[in-house]
């Protein structure tokens, strides 16, 4: 995300519009100035769509629009590729693979550039990497906070430890990371996943097959202002039925027409 895409966003808050953003912890991690490196493999390791800024100020302007509730939501859009793999654009660079990775490191970087700094709170950070995308989703308070009847999702955070973030060390089976030597204060030392405990002591022990889907239900309230829903249900031109079948075919239902 650019800044320009961000204070539009704002703009369109401050007039009235609900509306709702994310960037990438790419964007909050590095720049664009790694694609004039000389090195094929450097630069094209870092192509995503949307692509980097060049602007050095921006992963620190993005932040700051976290802390000011401008954008509310990280996510990591992991989708890696090998240098080999990159190079099918060696001689066109509209074939370079789009990608990067960011599952991994997504929770420390943004915890380095945003907590560690003194950007963002503890509290602030969780509502960034997790409970606002669960509110938006409409899995609150399944998901996204720590509670009686909520999932056992938890990650138990060192914000002590410091880890520096290599692709030799990686868990992905890539030998590229775009974070290359960034030193992280905070790290999740485990991670339990609906009760499992999947990483312990940094250490992956995931088990094949575990994940399962989760429906998300239609209309959250973090998004959808009741009174307006329900005019729109009453609307005159049909849009009820419109709406009930819509939300049928969300929830996975069959319809019998």
């Amino acid at each position: 995300m650019s800044k320009s895409a961000a204070l539009a966003l704002d703009q369109a808050c401050k007039s009235g519009t609900r509306v709702h953003g994310e960037t990438l912890v790419a964007a909050l991690g590095t720049d664009g100035s790694h694609y004039k490196n000389s090195c094929f493999h450097h630069s094209a390791g870092h192509v995503l769509s949307p692509p980097l800024r060049p602007d050095p100020t921006t992963p620190l302007s993005l932040m700051n629009f976290l802390a000011q509730d401008v954008l509310q939501v990280t996510g990591s859009d992991n989708c890696t590729f090998t240098k080999s793999q990159k190079e099918l654009g060696k001689e066109d660079f509209t074939k370079i693979p789009n990608g990067v990775n960011g599952v991994e490191d997504r929770l420390s970087v943004i915890w380095e550039k945003g907590v560690h700094t003194g950007i963002l709170d503890p509290t602030r950070f969780v509502a960034v990497t997790s409970t606002n995308a669960a509110k938006i989703f409409n899995l609150y308070p399944r998901k996204g906070c720590i509670a009686v009847g909520s999932d056992a999702d938890i990650v138990i955070w060192n914000p002590l430890a410091v880890r520096t973030i290599s692709a030799k060390t990686h868990h992905q089976a890539v030998d590229f990371n775009i974070f290359e030597g960034m030193q992280c204060h905070g790290v999740p030392e485990y991670v339990i996943v609906n009760g499992r405990v999947c990483v312990d002591e940094g250490q992956l022990r995931v088990v094949e097959g575990h994940g399962r889907f989760i429906e998300t239900p239609v209309y959250p309230p973090y998004i959808y202002d009741p009174e307006k829903l329900a005019s729109l249900k009453a609307d005159k031109n049909g849009v009820e039925e419109e709406v009930d079948h819509l939300q049928k075919i969300h929830q996975g239902h069959r319809l019998r027409l």
